[in-house]
């Protein structure tokens, strides 16, 4: 197939994908956003001599048309080219959303190309940190057949991996799945980190201040992580089973800080599922859950 690719709203994620695969080697045809100054920039930051707001004029340029928009918007910016002939027969329509699957693309479908679905598993704040983040991640890949091995060569283009998940269906609770992961990882680690932060807030220091303090923490327990896996990598007075520690986090947090107190319990819980697994006597784990569940 050839190499050539629009990008259907080229924004963060778009635009470094695009980016990328220019440097691998496609031909990047046509850029499209909402407006001629963004289409333009992204134009620019890709290497594309097409800028445009037309989709449909986008679309008809290429071989590979890589959806790219926010998730609301993919299934009507499908169905407005696919309806009016914008997609080349036996052309490749992908999008990059985690959360859904290719029914989201069933136009192009009708329209007589093909399919598919790369997601990274990656955060991506800015296309120029995306360059920098998405090569060596992992990609959910899925495909009409005919799709599949145009799918895995982007991906390669990349630099990414794809995931093998052998539980899959090409239905809407995989998709969620999948993607409430990658929130839990990604989303609910800044969430985690900020709650960790008012600890030290609450005794005064400035917010700013500990996360610079705590990062080197949180660097090394992501080194143990990848070097050892999950279970391994848990230190600290759950792994060991000291009760007595626990007891006075909460009881400081009672005193001081009672609003950080639940979701404290609701990581301990998850903390000692991990523990048992490590091996902590099953004495040590009741005294804990009786502590946690305050009973």
């Amino acid at each position: 197939m050839n190499k050539t690719v629009a990008i259907i709203g080229a924004g963060r994620v778009g635009g470094a994908v695009g980016r990328l695969l220019a440097q691998a080697g496609y031909s990047v045809a046509a850029v499209m956003r909402r407006t001629q100054e963004a289409a333009s920039s992204a134009a620019a930051f890709i290497g594309s001599e097409m800028a445009t707001t037309d989709a449909l004029q986008a679309a008809r340029s290429a071989e590979i048309v890589l959806i790219a928009t926010p998730d609301g918007a993919i299934r009507s910016v499908c169905e407005a080219i696919g309806s009016a002939g914008g997609f080349r027969k036996g052309a490749v329509v992908l999008h990059l959303s985690g959360a859904h699957t290719l029914d989201l693309l069933d136009a192009a479908r009708e329209a007589g190309a093909q399919r598919a679905v790369v997601h990274p598993l990656q955060s991506v704040p800015s296309r120029e940190q995306g360059i920098l983040n998405i090569p060596g991640s992992y990609f959910r890949i899925e495909a009409d057949a005919k799709a599949l091995q145009a799918a895995r060569d982007l991906v390669r283009a990349l630099g990414g991996i794809e995931l093998v998940m052998p539980k899959w269906r090409s239905d809407r609770e995989s998709a969620a799945l999948y993607h409430a992961g990658a929130v839990t990882v990604s989303n609910y680690l800044v969430a985690l980190i900020e709650h960790g932060l008012a600890y030290y807030q609450a005794l005064g220091a400035e917010k700013r201040q500990a996360l610079t303090a705590v990062l080197p923490l949180i660097r090394g327990t992501l080194a143990n992580i990848e070097r050892l896996g999950t279970t391994e990598a848990l230190t600290g007075p759950i792994a060991r089973g000291d009760a007595e520690t626990v007891r006075r986090h909460m009881e400081a947090m009672e005193q001081r800080a009672p609003e950080l107190l639940p979701l404290y319990r609701m990581l301990a819980k998850q903390t000692i599922a991990i523990a048992r697994d490590r091996g902590l006597p099953q004495e040590k784990l009741r005294e804990l859950l009786n502590l946690v569940n305050g009973s």
